[in-house]
C-alpha cells in the first residue's frame, strides 16, 4: 500500500512539474518571439540609421570623392587650364575632448601650431565652442601642407605610445582629417582669357570654352562607402570618380603671346576702346589666336581693379558690379558687332564678278562724288581718283567704284552673296553668345538705293570679327567656307583622342578664277595701295585696310581695321586686326595705319614661328612707317573715313590736286546716313545683338557667385 501511495505521489509531481516547465518554455518563445518581432521592425526602419551610427563611431562612412575637371590645353599640349586638388582641414572638437583617458585636446593644437604656425588660442577657443561638432572646416591646404603634417602627427603618436604615463604617454594627436576636392588653376593668368573663360566652384563655368564645352570637361563623382560585414568586422566599397576629358585647342599659346604683346603695344601707346585680333588657317577654319584688349585674371576673375579704381569699385552696386564684369568678360571678336567699312569691298566685287555682272576688266571714272537718292556720298579724294580699273577700286579703296559695281548687280544678287559669305548669319563658332546680326543686315524689303549704295563698302550694316574673318578666308583660299572652330579634340583622362574636330566645309562661295582676282587686287592693296605699312620685307602679303566711321557720325568716332593673307597666292595664315576708337580726338582716329602697322609687328614675329619664310616679291616697310597725310582718312562732312594711297616713306601720294583728306570743301551735306536695318543706331545694335544669349545667362550666373 505504502509503495502504491509513494509510486502515485511522484507521478503527481512529475506532471506539476512538467506542467510549469511547460509554462515557463512558453513564457520564454513568448518573450522571445516578440523581442524577434520588435527587433525585426527596428531593423527594418531603422537598421540604416543605426548602421550609420555605429559606423560613425567606428570611423566608417560613406564619403564622396571628387572627379577631377578635364584640362584645356593648346594644339602643342602647353597646359592652359587645370585642376590641382587641395584639401580642407576638417577639425572634430567632439572627438578631441572623447573623455577615454587620453589627452587630445593640447597635443592636437601643438601639432598644429607647430606645422601651421596657427594661432593657439584661436584653436583653442575654437575647440571649446564647437565641443559638440564633429566637423568643422578650418583651413585650406595643399597636397604639401597635408604631407607634411600626416608626417609630424605620424611621428609623434608613435613617440607618445612609448612614452611612459609621466612623459606624455596619455597623449595623442586626433579629430583632425581632410577632405579634397580640386581648384581650378590658369597657369598663364590672362592668356586667352576670353577664349578660355573660368570654372567657378561646383564646376559651373562661364564664359569661353570652359562654359562651351562644360559637359566634356564635367566628370562624375564618386564614392566611398564604409561597413560592418558579417563577421563585424569594417570594409569599404569605393566607387571611383570620373574624370573629365581634355579639351584640346587649335589656340596656339606662342601665337596667343605675340598678339597680345602688340595689342598691349598699342593700348599703352596711344590705346583705344578696345583692340582685337583673330588669328586664322583659312586652309581649315582654325582659330591659331584669338585677343580683347579687355582682358582679366583667369585665377581672380572678379578683380575690376585694372579698369577702376577701388573708390569707384567701392560705389558700384550690385547691378553696376555685375554690368562691370559682363564687360570685362566679353569677347569682342564673337560677341560684338560694328560696321566694318573697307574690308567689305573685295566681297562686292567677288559678288558682282560670280553673277556676271561684271568682268573684272571694266573700268570707271570717279570724279569724287555720287548722287544716290537724297544723298551724295564722296570719296576720299574730293576731285576724284579719275579713271580706274576694278582692281585699282579696291586697291585705292575707292567709294565710286564700289557704288558703281552695287547699282549694276542690284539688291537681290548683291543680299544673295552677302548671305553667301555668311554676313548676318551666326559662324556657330564653338564658343558662347556668338552675336546674332540677323537683324542688323538688310532684306530686299528693307534696303534702299542709298543702303545699296553705303552697304557697297562697308557701311549702315553690322557684322562681327567672326564672320569677316571666316568669309574672308573662303575668299583667298580659293572659295571654300570653313566653320571657324577653337578645339582641335577632346582626350579622355588617360590621353587618348576620343573626338576630332575635323575642319567642316560649309559651302563654296565663288570660283576659283574669282579667288584668284581678288588676291590679285588684295596684293595690290599692301604693294602700291592703302596699306604699305603692312608690308614686310620678302614676303607676299595681300589684304584690305578699313576706316569706318561710327554712330552716331557726329561724334566722329571711327573704327580702323586691317585684314590680311600671308602668302597671298597661297594663303598659310589670315590676320584680322581691329582698333575701336583710338584715344584720340575726332578725325586724328581715322588711319587705318594703326591697324596695318598692328598687323605688320604681329605677322613679322608669328610668321617666322610658323614655318612661313620670306619669298621675296614684297616691297620693304619699316616698322615705323608714317601716318602722314594719310593711308586712310575721313573727309570733313562726316562722310566714312577715306582711303588715300601712300609713298613707302607714309607721305601721301599726290594725284592731281591736293586735298587736306580730314576735311572737304565748304557747303557739302553729309554722306552717310544714320539709319541701320532694324531701324537702331550702330550702338544699339552692339547691345542688343548679344542680348538673351547664353553667354549672358552664365555670366549673370557668374556674377551671382561672385564673393562677397
Amino acid at each position: 500500500m505504502k509503495t502504491s501511495r509513494n509510486t502515485k505521489t511522484k507521478k503527481l509531481f512529475r506532471r506539476y512539474m512538467q506542467e510549469k516547465l511547460a509554462i515557463t518554455v512558453l513564457a520564454i518563445l513568448t518573450v522571445l518571439i516578440v523581442l524577434a518581432v520588435i527587433l525585426y521592425r527596428l531593423v527594418s526602419n531603422k537598421g540604416v540609421d543605426y548602421n550609420q551610427i555605429v559606423l560613425g563611431h567606428q570611423n566608417y562612412e560613406s564619403r564622396m570623392i571628387p572627379y577631377k575637371r578635364g584640362s584645356i590645353i593648346d594644339r602643342n599640349g602647353t597646359y592652359l587650364a587645370t585642376s590641382e586638388k587641395i584639401y580642407n582641414m576638417i577639425l572634430d572638437p567632439r572627438q578631441m575632448n572623447s573623455d577615454d583617458g587620453y589627452n587630445y585636446v593640447e597635443p592636437t593644437i601643438d601639432a598644429l601650431v607647430e606645422c601651421f604656425s596657427y594661432d593657439r588660442e584661436e584653436l583653442r577657443q575654437l575647440i571649446r565652442d564647437r565641443a559638440d561638432s564633429s566637423y568643422v572646416v578650418y583651413k585650406k591646404l595643399s597636397g604639401e601642407e597635408k604631407a607634411k603634417f600626416e608626417e609630424y602627427k605620424q611621428k609623434k603618436n608613435e613617440e607618445y605610445r612609448k612614452a611612459t604615463v609621466d612623459k606624455g604617454g596619455k597623449n595623442r594627436i586626433t579629430g583632425v582629417w581632410f577632405e579634397d576636392h580640386y581648384k581650378r588653376v590658369y597657369p598663364y593668368n590672362n592668356l586667352a582669357c576670353n577664349v578660355i573663360g573660368f570654372a567657378l566652384r561646383d564646376n559651373n563655368a562661364s564664359g569661353g570654352v570652359e562654359q562651351y564645352y562644360n559637359d566634356e570637361l564635367t566628370g562624375v563623382n564618386g564614392r566611398e562607402f564604409g561597413y560592418l560585414n558579417d563577421d563585424t568586422n569594417p570594409e569599404r566599397t569605393v566607387k571611383p570618380a570620373v574624370n573629365g576629358n581634355t579639351v584640346k585647342l587649335t589656340i596656339d599659346a606662342n601665337l596667343q603671346n605675340i598678339v597680345q604683346k602688340y595689342l598691349d603695344e598699342w593700348q599703352t601707346t596711344t590705346g583705344s576702346k578696345v583692340a582685337a585680333c583673330i588669328m586664322m588657317d583659312p586652309r581649315s577654319g582654325e582659330i591659331l589666336a584669338m585677343d580683347t584688349t579687355t582682358r582679366f585674371d583667369l585665377n581672380n576673375p572678379y578683380d575690376l581693379s585694372l579698369y577702376y579704381s577701388q573708390e569707384q569699385i567701392d560705389a558700384m552696386d550690385e547691378k553696376t558690379k555685375a554690368d562691370a564684369w559682363y564687360k570685362m568678360w566679353r569677347n569682342f571678336c564673337v560677341n560684338d558687332t560694328y560696321e566694318p567699312g573697307s574690308p567689305q569691298k573685295p566681297f562686292t566685287v567677288a559678288g558682282a564678278m560670280e553673277e556676271g555682272t561684271i568682268t573684272g576688266n571694266e573700268s570707271y571714272v570717279c570724279n569724287g562724288v555720287m548722287h544716290i537718292g537724297d544723298w551724295d556720298i564722296h570719296c576720299d579724294i574730293r576731285s576724284g581718283h579719275g579713271p580706274l580699273t576694278v582692281a585699282q577700286g579696291i586697291e585705292k579703296s575707292c567709294n565710286v567704284v564700289m557704288m558703281s559695281i552695287n547699282q549694276a548687280q542690284g539688291v537681290q544678287n548683291f543680299l544673295k552673296h552677302q548671305a553667301m559669305f555668311g554676313f548676318g548669319q551666326k559662324t556657330n563658332i564653338d564658343l558662347p553668345g556668338e552675336a546674332d546680326t540677323s537683324g542688323l543686315v538688310y532684306t530686299e524689303e528693307t534696303m534702299d538705293v542709298a543702303s545699296l549704295a553705303t552697304n557697297s563698302f562697308g557701311q549702315n550694316y553690322n557684322t562681327t570679327m567672326i564672320q569677316m574673318a571666316s568669309a574672308f578666308c573662303s575668299l583667298v583660299n580659293g572659295g571654300s567656307y570653313y566653320r571657324p572652330h577653337v578645339v582641335k579634340e577632346i582626350l579622355n583622362d588617360q590621353g587618348a583622342v576620343i573626338r576630332k574636330n575635323d575642319p567642316v566645309l560649309v559651302r563654296e562661295t565663288v570660283s576659283e578664277n574669282t579667288s584668284t582676282f581678288i588676291k590679285n587686287a588684295l596684293a595690290m592693296v599692301v604693294q602700291s595701295g592703302t596699306a604699305k605699312a603692312a608690308q614686310i620685307p620678302g614676303y607676299q602679303i595681300g589684304g584690305k585696310t578699313g576706316t569706318a566711321q561710327k554712330q552716331p557720325r557726329s561724334e566722329k568716332n571711327y573704327l580702323v581695321s586691317f585684314i590680311g593673307a600671308v602668302p597671298i597666292y597661297d594663303p598659310q595664315v589670315v590676320c584680322y586686326v581691329v582698333i575701336d576708337t583710338p584715344n584720340l580726338p575726332g578725325e586724328q582716329q581715322a588711319h587705318s595705319t594703326f591697324a596695318s602697322t598692328v598687323f605688320q609687328k604681329i605677322m613679322a614675329e608669328a610668321l617666322p614661328y610658323l614655318n612661313v619664310f620670306p619669298e621675296g616679291g614684297a616691297g620693304a616697310a619699316g616698322d615705323n612707317a608714317a601716318l602722314a597725310e594719310q593711308s586712310e582718312g575721313i573727309i570733313h562732312s562726316e562722310t566714312k573715313a577715306a582711303e588715300t594711297p601712300t609713298n613707302p616713306d607714309g607721305s601721301a601720294a599726290t594725284k592731281g590736286p591736293s586735298y587736306d583728306e580730314e576735311f572737304i570743301e565748304g557747303g557739302h551735306a553729309e554722306a552717310l546716313p544714320e539709319e541701320m536695318p532694324s531701324g537702331a543706331s550702330t550702338e544699339q545694335a552692339e547691345d542688343s545683338a548679344g542680348e538673351n544669349d547664353d553667354a549672358q545667362a552664365a555670366a549673370a550666373q557668374a556674377a551671382a557667385l561672385a564673393p562677397q
